[in-house]
């Protein structure tokens, strides 16, 4: 019986990272690894293979997939990309693996989706997958997601089953985003601050379960089973008040703030918008600006903004295969550890 081959765009990122060992633990696929860069330190295996390819050139997406049974989609940019990167990635590069599956008759495609499909700037109690996809956004990010979704979901037929994978907060060792950021203030000192009085609750999702997630949906996307057409919310299943997350992982390093400073949530807003301005203000003279604290910001860490996984559950038989607290220990666990890696090189030199 030949061996079902799995190609994982983005495979070299921080969530293909954790789906590709995953994939291995918990199948007997065939596994290729495509991504825009392969780093000198891959190692091909009897089951893990890779090759260099940008998901926006059709070509190569195509020449990739070929001979492959199925495909994660997980490729896209972090959140500081331009906006024009998320459009030609997200919906572009999106368009051309659909199109590649059904060339090369590909017959499973799983979306790497995200929660923020719903985020038009309102809040999101226990919100489930009959909430209708918003009309406006409140970011880029958001939007071309939620375009390259239902251009997934609407590509599904009996010749290409497909479904979707919303995961919410994803952390865990290799984050390259949000426990390095928290991090980073932490080291600043500006832990000591927090904006809103702390009641919206928020879904953190440990990596491993979302990986976890994608295996199940590869294996339950069958003719019959529910699962095509179809998207899903991932999380811990453990929505909790925003700011009690990062305090959780500097807890894991004996931090705790020595008192807080409040900043009223409407205050935030227009510090957000001179930062914003700020910014822009920089780009029209020509400099390079990252995006800072923004509005959008202010409203994503505010607002309650939690999921209903009851039909992952049901229809994907998920549930999280690592608790919320033990995600915290081993995050930290990681990050404490490559803190001591670097401090033993610099003292070295």
């Amino acid at each position: 019986m030949a061996t079902t081959k799995c190609l994982v765009t983005g495979g070299n990122g921080f969530l293909g990272r954790w789906i590709v060992p995953e994939l291995i633990k918990r199948t007997d696929y065939a596994i290729t690894i495509l991504d825009i860069v392969i780093p000198p330190n891959a190692k091909p295996t009897d089951r893990i293979s890779y090759v260099a390819g940008d998901i926006t050139d059709a070509e190569a997406v195509r020449n990739a997939l070929k001979g492959h049974d199925i495909c994660m989609h997980v490729a896209s940019p972090p959140h500081h990309f331009p906006a024009e990167k998320f459009k030609t990635i997200n919906i572009q590069g999106t368009q051309n693996v659909i199109d590649a599956c059904l060339s090369e008759k590909v017959g499973r495609l799983i979306y790497t989706s995200s929660a923020s499909v719903l985020q038009d700037g309102s809040p999101l109690v226990n919100a489930d997958e009959t909430f209708p996809i918003p009309k406006t956004f409140i970011e880029t990010y958001s939007e071309t997601k939620a375009i390259a979704e239902a251009m997934v979901l609407k590509a599904n037929c009996d010749q290409l089953l497909t479904c979707s994978l919303r995961p919410s907060g994803i952390f865990g060792p290799g984050d390259t985003q949000g426990t390095p950021g928290f991090m980073d203030v932490m080291k600043k000192g500006q832990h000591v601050l927090q904006i809103g009085d702390n009641s919206g609750l928020f879904d953190w999702t440990y990596v491993e379960n979302v990986a976890y997630s994608h295996v199940l949906a590869a294996q339950k996307l069958l003719p019959g089973s529910g699962v095509a057409g179809q998207a899903f919310f991932i999380t811990n299943g453990t929505p909790t008040p925003f700011w009690n997350h990062p305090r959780a992982l500097m807890a894991e390093k004996k931090v705790v703030a020595p008192y807080l400073i409040i900043i009223n949530y409407h205050i935030a807003l227009i510090i957000g918008f001179l930062s914003e301005m700020a910014t822009l203000l920089k780009v029209m003279m020509g400099k390079e600006a990252k995006e800072g604290f923004t509005r959008v910001r202010v409203r994503y860490i505010s607002y309650n903004r939690y999921f209903n996984i009851t039909k992952a559950r049901t229809l994907l038989g998920y549930e999280p295969v690592v608790g919320y607290k033990d995600g915290i220990k081993r995050t930290m666990a990681h990050f404490i550890e490559q803190e001591e890696l670097q401090t033993k090189k610099t003292q070295e030199k």
